[in-house]
């Protein structure tokens, strides 16, 4: 008996903290972080290696600067090969790559978005990771279909998309 009074306590134990993680994620998307573009336009940024592509972080993003250049030139190579872009990233150059920690404030989907492209700003803005999305940055290829014009403002053709962009 004492030890399946044990157990249970354990198991309650084990749930209590699983639950705090996840109210604590649930709660970040729940309740966006406001995004200041001045300041995203202001931060420190580095260059991908291949592609040249200006990357700034912000301060609480989790990642290494290194693993996340490589990865942003990465994804625009399946990118660009996906929807035969030739350009070697012209068009994506001249926007800055603003790296968030998580989901922000935005015009869109309910006003809670882990990707943005901001033309007016000279930004494409996304998080490191997104919730119930793999891998680091999932939506930049997202973005990088509007600044190419391929995906529509309104999402209207996302399906036909979707195989290139992951989203």
């Amino acid at each position: 008996m004492r030890f399946g009074i044990r157990a249970l306590f354990l198991l309650l134990i084990t749930f209590s903290a699983a639950s705090c993680a996840n109210i604590g994620r649930f709660g970040q998307i729940m309740n966006p972080e406001e995004l200041d573009k001045d300041q995203l336009k202001k931060l420190p940024a580095e260059t991908t290696p291949e592609y040249g592509f200006r990357v700034g972080l912000e301060i609480k993003v989790p990642g290494h600067e290194d693993e996340i250049l490589e990865n942003v030139d990465h994804q625009f190579t399946e990118f660009s090969e996906c929807f035969n872009i030739t350009d070697r990233g012209e068009e994506a150059r001249r926007y800055t790559i603003a790296v968030v920690n998580g989901t922000f404030r935005c015009e869109y989907h309910h006003g809670r978005c882990n990707g943005e492209y901001d033309s007016d700003y000279g930004l494409i803005i996304v998080s490191y990771k997104a919730f119930n999305r793999r891998g680091i940055l999932p939506v930049l290829k997202h973005e990088w279909a509007h600044v190419y014009g391929i995906l529509r403002g309104d999402h209207k053709n996302l399906k036909e998309v979707r195989e290139c962009t992951g989203y």
